[in-house]
């Protein structure tokens, strides 16, 4: 039972179905949140005994009690939503270090000023505000971060767009946004178009960062959004595993020996929305630029100082201090994220270092230097618990 009309549920149910398929067959069905919304939780279960149901997932309220699925003999799990739950599984994540990891790539982007929409109260929302501030504030002195957020009763703008505008408005261009997910981010971009010719332009006025990677919505948006991806469909096949766990416990075990399932981190899809380098430096835009097209390559320090009026030592110093990495860093760091996309989309990780045209035992080591694990174990890590 969940808002099916978004990605990240429709992720869920594959990771799952793919579980089915290839350990145990499973009968799913998909409740509509109509159910829910006209009757509440007795409502919910009234449905899931007419269906037999073993277990159900879904997006809870705060005030549900849950313990009345237990009562039932049905397991629960809870797809966050406003808060976690407590004598139940969540599907949750470690969402504060979402945002750490978006506030590291638009700082990479060169981004300095930045601001952050939200939705109030939602426990995915609160903690990437509180991860994306946080390392802001570590990462660069005296940076401010502009925040928004739309209350759950707050349905005057939610359609009307004027507090959005006058928001983006007074923000310090240029400036970086990170929304606390892809729907919220769409909002920025019709803010931004509805200003007509003398508005503001994305990426070179606002680079905008959305969450969750809802790709028809990413692709749909004008210009296309880039997203950060967690594993969604990991957790699926989390979830559905942990329910064949239990269901082969006896019944006295079953609803107390539980766990949370966690969402893996992901990367940053990048798509035109932030497909710009913000640099006052003309000279680190420049080789920011020529490394976003070339990292694949054998990228050598020389080539890059044959692109600039500066010395090798000069170069490496000035680089460091604007993007908080190494040349070296930034390179891999790259190739990483790149990597770890392709292996999201289901590729081996030789597959997606021959489709990066590049030696997969020297990829392997730069990325277990950075990960802490070898693509392969990172891999595995996607399609087990």
């Amino acid at each position: 039972m969940t808002d099916f009309t978004e990605s990240y549920a429709n992720k869920l149910i594959k990771g799952m179905a793919r579980y089915s398929f290839e350990r145990n067959p499973m009968v799913m069905c998909k409740m509509p949140l109509s159910v829910y919304v006209s009757g509440g939780i007795e409502k919910v279960l009234e449905f899931a005994i007419r269906w037999k149901a073993d277990a159900i997932i879904g997006q809870f309220d705060e005030k549900d009690d849950l313990d009345i699925f237990r009562k039932n003999g049905i397991i629960a799990i809870a797809q966050d939503n406003r808060k976690r739950f407590e004598g139940v599984s969540n599907i949750t994540a470690d969402y504060s270090a979402q945002g750490r990891e978006a506030a590291r790539y638009l700082i990479t982007q060169g981004a300095r000023n930045f601001g952050f929409y939200g939705l109030a109260g939602r426990v995915w929302s609160d903690e990437r505000r509180e991860g994306f501030i946080s390392e802001i504030a570590g990462a660069l002195d005296g940076a401010i971060v502009s925040v928004i957020e739309r209350s759950s009763m707050d349905e005057i703008w939610w359609y009307d767009l004027e507090k959005v505008r006058e928001w983006l408005k007074s923000l310090p261009k240029p400036v970086a946004i990170l929304a606390c997910d892809d729907n919220m981010a769409f909002h920025i971009v019709e803010a931004c178009n509805q200003m007509g010719e003398q508005g503001l332009r994305i990426p070179d006025d606002v680079m905008l960062l959305g969450m969750d990677d809802d790709e028809s919505l990413c692709q749909l948006s004008s210009p296309t959004l880039s997203s950060f991806k967690p594993m969604v469909e990991h957790a699926g096949y989390c979830v559905a595993k942990q329910i064949d766990d239990r269901m082969l416990l006896p019944l006295e075990k079953r609803f107390s020996e539980y766990s949370d399932i966690r969402v893996m981190p992901g990367s940053v899809v990048t798509r035109r929305s932030t497909d710009i380098f913000f640099h006052e430096n003309p000279y680190i835009k420049k080789v920011c630029d020529y490394i976003q097209h070339h990292y694949t390559e054998s990228v050598k320090v020389d080539e890059l100082v044959a692109l600039v009026p500066m010395s090798r030592r000069l170069l490496e110093k000035l680089f460091l201090s604007e993007m908080k990495v190494s040349i070296h860093q930034f390179i891999i760091r790259l190739r990483i994220d790149r990597m770890i996309v392709l292996m999201a989309q289901g590729h081996t990780p030789q597959e997606a270092a021959d489709i990066m045209n590049m030696d997969s035992k020297a990829l392997s080591r730069s990325f277990k230097a950075v990960m802490g694990k070898t693509p392969a174990e990172y891999a595995r890590n996607m399609e087990t618990v």
